[in-house]
């Protein structure tokens, strides 16, 4: 150090500190600031390297003064080699060195500051906030302090959003706190952590403190290995933290990226997986054992999870097992691995074997069943050659017994070899399957459940069967023919078609071997199991002499069906030799009997009455043969032939005189019968004439006759005209007399009408009259008996008449009242002065009757 540098001074603000080393004693001071450092001669900076655990030079004052450790609210510090006590540098001081604790370490929660002393490091650390998918992996350094400030650790609870905080956790520490033990720290259950003293959290990898949990989601699942090799299976929805001692497993996922999550595995009826039972567990009330073996369908469990006391059995690498489909009109072989025998499942069926005790075989055919079932097919032939090589690396214990999985494995280890002819048959046999891969998938960036609905058209999924070659031989005999199918154990059937006929693993087809040639002779056979049971053509040619001894040649068709009982068709095995023999024998017979002339003008009627006997109400009974429901139902005799030239030649002369002769007598008989159709047209035309004359005179006759009906029918209608113009005039005088009745009767009620108007207008008057009666008289009451009389004079009805008839209505509407009618009325009687006392005199107030209103 120079000297300009050694008379230097360093200010140390607060909060920082340096250390300044005696060089003759070798102690060092720790400077705090707010202070001064004056250097002496004697003394020199140095800095504490924490990693070597030595002092080292410093360069400068400048560079050995270092900021103390502050750790705020939310932080700490973790100090290493503490003071006996906990005890800091003083600010503002200079210090000796102090005693430290070697190898201690302690947790200092903030808010915190403080220089270090000589030999002490500080790493200042933010609390941890956890969040719920994320966990701290925390480590026991010290087991006696983590017991003693256990409590002191800094925990806040962990609350969901819109929740209460969760309770405290409780203090008391584990009973288990051995040094080196690892605790997880969950964040579902703190979400803030400051450990204690005897405590450290474990940074991962990547020196992050908070690690991340693995979130899950439904249909997945993660597997998590001990540090013991046992397995922990965890099923989503939710968050897995894994223990101390435990790890994920990795696996590529689709993509080829390493994925610690795994999909589900999907099932359905037609899909299923086969595991084994690698320890003992009980689920649903049933006990599984270690060692059983299960074949877990989508029936039972539409989505799988493994669980650790499974393991899936793979079969040339694949797990999950599809089902095969079987159209209609087909069939799969399907071999018991326990007892060894043989099903067939026919369509249409979705087969899915159970791997534990079933196993999908193929048949092989020979050559020779390639050539009698499916003549001319070059591809069945090359087919079962193909697979016919494969057998002999089938296992032993089903030897003889070809497996789809065989197949597989043959066509992918040709395919590898070198490349040729037979390569190329192995990849034709190795047809590709008819199944359906299904899996679970999904997009792992998915937050939420969704429904996806697209507004374009989506092409539907599409399966292509190509399964020619893979099942069941089929026999499709068809129109009018039958096959014979025979067991090893000894059954026969006879299938007719037409019809698709699934043979079993232990069927075979019984062989016909048919003469041929013409004539048919067995010296060269046709083998095929075809029978024809309908319409069968046969030919043939028989060779027989006549009784004068001539040779002839007949060419002869038979159609034979076969009847009866089908399982005798089959008890003949060339049903075309025994024909043909029998045939020959009868007809070489029956010709020994006619001479050749005979035979040869009858040759046709002749052979089919021998043959099919003689025709009964036009129908013949045909030859039956018991053996094998055989009957030659007609023959077709297609040719005579004499075998000796100048019996031949003899034969077509006297044929042609016979013609000859036959043509002469049909010219004449066409003279004689042109002869007989001229008179018979002549005689014809005389009696048309006669019927012409005759239907003349018949329509004279009827046009008179039409003519006088005429006239009588004219007299009628006269006649009838009268009597309706007779039953008119009646019509109208009951008219007229209806018309007079209908007046009178109208007359009649007008004047009924009018009286009764005029009796209530006489009622009303009368009735008025009597009330001024009335009124009067109570109005004179008090009048002497001087008027008595007059008054009872007054009260007869007779009086009250009479004032009526003089007072009527011609008079009221002349305007004379009742006192002027009763004045004149009573002027010469002796009630004239009691008149004149009622009325008044001229100029005083009079009464005035008002007259009735007219009577509605």
């Amino acid at each position: 150090m120079s000297e300009a540098q050694q008379k230097r001074d360093l200010v140390l603000p607060p909060g920082g500190y340096a250390y300044m080393q005696d060089v003759t004693k070798g102690v060092v001071k720790t400077y705090t600031g707010p202070t001064v450092i004056n250097p002496t001669a004697q003394e020199r900076p140095v800095i504490y390297d924490a990693a070597t655990g030595t002092f080292r030079n410093a360069t400068s004052l400048e560079d050995a003064m270092r900021i103390a450790p502050v750790a705020a609210e939310g932080f700490y510090v973790i100090l290493r080699n503490p003071a006996r006590a906990n005890k800091h540098p003083e600010e503002g001081s200079a210090q000796p060195a102090a005693e430290l604790e070697i190898g201690r370490t302690i947790i200092v929660p903030g808010p915190a500051t403080f220089a270090l002393w000589p030999g002490q490091s500080a790493a200042v650390i933010e609390g941890h906030h956890l969040r719920s998918n994320q966990y701290l992996l925390v480590r026991i350094y010290n087991e006696d302090e983590a017991r003693k400030n256990w409590s002191q650790a800094v925990v806040k609870p962990a609350a969901a959003e819109g929740e209460a905080p969760a309770q405290q956790p409780s203090k008391a520490p584990p009973p288990d706190l051995t040094v080196g033990k690892q605790l997880i720290i969950r964040g579902t259950e703190v979400s803030f952590y400051i450990p204690p003293t005897g405590v450290e959290v474990v940074a991962d990898g990547d020196g992050k403190y908070a690690r991340e949990a693995l979130t899950l989601e439904r249909l997945e699942y993660a597997i998590l290995v001990d540090e013991n090799g046992k397995k922990r299976y965890e099923v989503g929805p939710q968050v897995v933290f894994p223990l101390p001692t435990e790890r994920f497993v990795e696996a590529r996922d689709d993509g080829g990226r390493p994925s610690k999550k795994f999909r589900a595995v999907e099932l359905n009826e037609i899909q299923g997986l086969h595991i084994k039972v690698i320890a003992d567990y009980t689920e649903g009330g049933r006990t599984h054992k270690a060692g059983d073996e299960l074949f877990i369908t989508g029936k039972d469990t539409a989505i799988y999870f493994p669980r650790e006391e499974h393991s899936a059995i793979k079969y040339d690498g694949k797990a999950k097992h599809f089902a095969t489909a079987i159209p209609a009109g087909e069939a799969r072989y399907v071999m018991d691995r326990l007892t060894g025998a043989i099903r067939a499942v026919r369509g249409p069926a979705m087969l899915l074997p159970d791997p534990r005790t079933e196993v999908i075989v193929r048949r092989v055919l020979t050559d020779r069943e390639c050539e009698l079932w499916y003549p001319g097919n070059d591809e069945a032939l090359e087919y079962n050659q193909g697979i016919r090589a494969l057998l002999g690396n089938v296992p032993t214990t089903r030897h003889g017994v070809l497996s789809e999985g065989d197949v597989e494995r043959g066509g992918r280890g040709r395919r590898g070899g070198p490349g040729g002819q037979s390569a190329a048959k192995t990849v034709s046999v190795n047809a590709p399957f008819a199944m359906e891969a299904s899996r679970v998938s999904g997009d792992q960036a998915l937050v939420a459940d969704e429904f996806s609905r697209a507004s374009t058209y989506t092409q539907p999924r599409t399966i292509t069967l190509e399964t020619k070659f893979q099942g069941a031989p089929q026999i499709a005999p068809w129109t009018g023919y039958a096959v014979c199918v025979t067991s090893k154990t000894g059954k026969r059937r006879v299938e007719r078609g037409p019809t698709t006929v699934l043979l079993d693993y232990d069927e075979t087809l019984e062989v016909l071997s048919l003469s041929t040639g013409t004539p048919k002779w067995d010296a060269k056979t046709l083998e095929t199991p075809y029978l024809r049971v309908e319409n069968n053509r046969v030919s043939d040619v028989i060779q027989a002499a006549t009784q004068d001894h001539v040779p002839v040649e007949i060419r002869v068709a038979y159609r034979v069906d076969f009847e009866g009982d089908p399982m005798r068709w089959f008890a003949v095995a060339d049903y075309v030799k025994l024909l043909c023999d029998h045939v020959r024998s009868l007809v070489k017979g029956q010709v020994w009997r006619h001479k050749i002339e005979e035979l040869h003008a009858t040759a046709t009627d002749q052979v089919r009455d021998f043959v099919l006997g003689v025709a009964v109400d036009g129908v013949r009974p045909g030859l039956a043969f018991a053996e094998n429901g055989m009957r030659v139902v007609d023959v077709e005799v297609l040719a005579v032939v004499i075998r000796d030239e100048a019996i031949r030649t003899l034969l077509d002369q006297a044929q042609r005189e016979v013609v000859k002769s036959s043509i002469d007598l049909s010219n004449q008989a066409r003279g004689l019968e042109a002869t007989r159709q001229r008179e018979r047209m002549s005689r014809d035309e005389l009696e048309v004439k006669a019927q012409t004359k005759k239907r003349q005179d018949e329509l004279v006759r009827e046009l008179a006759a039409s003519e006088l009906a005429t006239v009588l029918a004219r007299i009628g209608n006269a006649m009838k005209e009268q009597a309706d113009k007779q039953k008119l005039v009646e019509a109208e005088q009951a008219v007229e007399e209806l018309k007079f009745g209908t007046r009178l009767e109208r007359v009649k009620r007008e004047r009924e009408q009018e009286l009764a108007i005029h009796a209530r207008e006489q009622e009303q008057q009368l009735e008025l009259l009597r009330a001024q009666a009335e009124a009067a008289v109570q109005r004179f009451g008090a009048v002497s008996g001087s008027f008595s009389e007059a008054l009872l004079a007054l009260s007869r009805n007779e009086t009250l008449v009479k004032v009526a008839q003089a007072w009527d209505v011609q008079r009221i509407i002349a305007g004379e009242s009742l006192g002027d009618t009763l004045q004149r009325l009573f002027h010469d009687t002796p009630l004239r002065a009691l008149v004149e006392q009622l009325v008044p005199k001229n100029g005083e107030r009079k009464t005035t009757v008002t007259p009735p209103g007219p009577i509605s």
